[in-house]
């Protein structure tokens, strides 16, 4: 009889510890989820196209940088940096260079929203933005930029084993129409921050760069129209350059205009 009590005791035990471990398990994986709101008034998504490659690139990215401390930060502007490839042919290879990134920029350019490509390059809100080689701040710049409610962009972040997954629902103010033969596309971009390269070629060369809101990363996909709002799930998957992603951030746009209607964004644990 004892015997029996003492067999059923550790099974009971081994019972309790297999649960316990399925439970840190599952919770290792289920690494991070949070929730980052605009609000309904526009947010200006301000980008830099950059290399490590170009001398006249560090203080652009000096100016980003000083952003990362501001109270505005992700309230009324999100900050990415995209880091081009075109310099990579003279062997001034940068690590976060991409020929999507390239793309993007030379694709602002083709649609008559600057007259020319060339780094560094700063973009407001779908605008060429030139106050930096004047010395203005990129706060101004935004301050300058008349508000409107346009509607709030809420993202659902995940970070899982492997991959970021971000669940968007825009929700447009009162007043403003949806197309929905025009399907808006959702663009998301994990960032990296405090990132350090020591750069061998180039302008650079010989230097170790810092960089901040460093897109990790961009993918888009069209949004469905649900109930009076633009819903999408977007799946990015993680390489070893997205495993240092800090922030997140997202924004959505009309069809094949790369004119930002709203973004969001925020820090990641």
């Amino acid at each position: 009889m004892l015997d029996r009590l003492a067999n059923k005791e550790d099974r009971m035990k081994k019972l309790i510890t297999s649960s316990l471990l399925a439970v840190a398990m599952l919770s290792q994986q289920q690494v991070l989820a949070e929730t980052f709101n605009s609000g309904v008034n526009k947010v200006a998504l301000v980008e830099l196209f950059s290399s490590e490659g170009c001398s006249s690139c560090p203080p652009a990215e000096k100016k980003l940088s000083q952003l990362v401390g501001d109270p505005q930060l992700f309230q009324t502007f999100v900050p990415v940096a995209f880091h081009v490839d075109y310099w990579d042919r003279l062997g001034w290879t940068d690590r976060f260079a991409t020929p999507e990134y390239t793309a993007r920029q030379y694709s602002l350019s083709a649609n008559g929203l600057q007259r020319s490509v060339y780094t560094p390059n700063f973009i407001i809100s779908g605008e060429e933005w030139k106050g930096f080689f004047r010395g203005h701040s990129i706060q101004g710049a935004v301050e300058a930029m008349a508000k409107s409610a346009i509607g709030n962009l809420k993202i659902d972040y995940q970070s899982l084993d492997s991959q970021h997954q971000v669940k968007a629902i825009f929700s447009p103010s009162e007043g403003v129409v949806a197309d929905q033969s025009k399907p808006l596309i959702l663009s998301v971009a994990p960032l990296g921050m405090d990132l350090k390269s020591n750069v061998k070629r180039g302008e650079n060369r010989n230097k170790q760069l810092r960089h901040e809101f460093v897109a990790l990363d961009w993918q888009k996909m069209a949004m469905t129209f649900e109930n009076n709002q633009w819903v999408a799930t977007l799946n990015l998957s993680k390489d070893a350059h997205q495993e240092q992603a800090q922030a997140i951030s997202a924004w959505v746009s009309k069809g094949s205009s790369l004119t930002p209607i709203q973004a969001v964004g925020g820090f990641i644990q």
